[in-house]
């Protein structure tokens, strides 16, 4: 389930040409499956029927057709970023021009990118916007060590439990020790995507492969996949999370 959350690039397609969104579409869910992130694509006729449908924050990025009937896509362009400004817009063109190049740069534009387009540059420009994206998003988690305050990404958390009274982070680059209180961390931690299913227990939904025998499964390093206890008290309610967590995922 690794592909939830800030996991997600959502794009807009706009091009009078059935067949270059189609191509498109499927360059996209390639990069999605490669890379293990969910893809959300809207694909449009013309300008103003993405406008029409339009609205901040719809999309992390546009792949725009230069060349389009009734609005071309610089003037779809210019209207878009009256009501999003950090929409990433990239033009697609069989004609590049010093004179497109100019109006690409009035509205900030991502790139251009020459028809017909090759996985390649599109896999490129995804991964600078969808990095972009985590780096903006992504919030960050203040622990106190041994060693002092370190900073974690939370969505490299995988899952944190307690033993012996240490608390221990199990990230995807390894474990980490803190002299924090689990309940305090709770307290820190969104319930969207975090569940203490046990006392001693705090699992990532991220990282849940399932449900079986009273444990929830959950994808470690290397692809192994470890069993975490659930509580019997807590089971219903954590089943219930979880299920929010996935019909989420799936809007």
């Amino acid at each position: 389930m690794r592909k939830a959350g800030n996991r997600v690039i959502k794009v807009g397609l706009c091009d009078d040409i059935v067949d270059f969104n189609k191509k498109m579409e499927s360059h996209i869910e390639k990069y999605g499956k490669e890379n293990h992130i969910g893809v959300k694509i809207i694909s449009y006729g013309s300008g103003s029927q993405l406008l029409l449908n339009f609205q901040k924050g719809k999309f992390d990025i546009i792949f725009l057709d230069v060349s389009m009937p009734e609005l071309d896509g610089f003037e779809t362009a210019e209207q878009i970023r009256c009501m999003d400004e950090n929409v990433s817009i990239v033009f697609c063109t069989s004609y590049y021009t010093i004179s497109n190049a100019g109006k690409g740069f009035e509205v900030a534009a991502e790139d251009f990118l020459a028809k017909p387009l090759l996985y390649k540059k599109v896999e490129n420009i995804l991964d600078k916007v969808y990095k972009r994206k985590l780096l903006c998003a992504e919030e960050k988690l203040f622990l106190k060590c041994q060693d002092g305050l370190i900073t974690l990404q939370i969505s490299d958390i995988i899952y944190i439990q307690t033993r012996n009274k240490v608390l221990i982070l199990h990230t995807i680059f390894g474990d980490v020790q803190s002299n924090q209180r689990m309940v305090e961390l709770e307290k820190r931690l969104s319930k969207k995507l975090f569940f203490r299913c046990h006392n001693s227990y705090i699992v990532n939904f991220d990282y849940v492969e399932g449900f079986q025998n009273e444990n929830v499964l959950v994808k470690y390093k290397n692809e192994q996949v470890r069993e975490i206890p659930v509580s019997k008290y807590k089971k219903e309610e954590f089943m219930k999370a979880l299920a929010r967590y996935v019909g989420n995922r799936l809007n």
